[in-house]
Formats: structure tokens, C-alpha cells, sequence
């Protein structure tokens, strides 16, 4: 009986750090995907663009989002009602004119526009 329950207790033991691995390579794959949506966001700014950003690392918050065609005028008005990356750099003074926003295609691993401000 002892030898039963000991190898209950292995076994539900091993399940809890397999799940935990599996669940942490996922993070990683996603957090890795972003990073490189980011990154070639970040490369599309401007010298002046990157002046105005809080840092000099390339740290946008990536969001997907559904093109209105508030969005698709400022991209291309193809894109209405697909699903694109938005990646958004916070700026030293975003009172004045806000975030800069640029939009990004998963699919051609591409920049396609900015995002407008005010």
C-alpha cells in the first residue's frame, strides 16, 4: 500500500512540472513573437521619433486589433476589417501629441502605417 501511494504522490509531482514547463515554453514563444514585432516596429521610427520615446530600448506594448475604418485611413483602406499588430511606444511628453502608434501585418512580417496624433 505504501508503495502504491508513493508512486501516486511521484506521479501527480511529475504532472505539476511537466504542466508548469509546458505552460512556460508557450509564454516564451509569445513573449519572443512580440519581442520581434517590437523590434522591427521600433527600427521603422525615425531618428526623431526615437528622441522622443521615454527610453532607447525598443519596449512598445503590442495590442492585435480589427481595422475600422477610422484605422484603415491612415494604413490602407485594404486592410478594413482584418486583424493587424498595433505596436504603441510611450513618448517623454505624450500630452502634446500622444503616443506614436505603429500598425503592424502579421502575415508579411511588415510595417504598414502609423498611427495618427494629434
Amino acid at each position: 500500500m505504501k508503495k502504491i501511494n508513493l508512486i501516486i504522490v511521484s506521479m501527480t509531482f511529475l504532472v505539476f512540472i511537466l504542466s508548469g514547463c509546458i505552460n512556460n515554453s508557450k509564454k516564451t514563444v509569445k513573449e519572443e513573437h512580440s519581442l520581434s514585432i517590437t523590434k522591427i516596429a521600433y527600427d521603422s521610427l525615425d531618428a526623431g521619433d526615437r528622441t522622443e520615446l521615454l527610453n532607447d530600448k525598443p519596449d512598445g506594448v503590442v495590442e492585435r486589433k480589427v481595422v475600422t475604418k477610422d484605422i484603415a485611413h491612415l494604413i490602407d483602406m485594404k486592410y478594413d476589417g482584418k486583424e493587424v499588430y498595433a505596436v504603441t511606444f510611450k513618448v517623454k511628453n505624450s500630452d502634446l501629441l500622444g503616443d506614436i502608434t505603429v500598425y503592424f501585418d502579421g502575415e508579411k512580417q511588415k510595417v504598414i502605417g502609423r498611427g495618427y496624433r494629434e
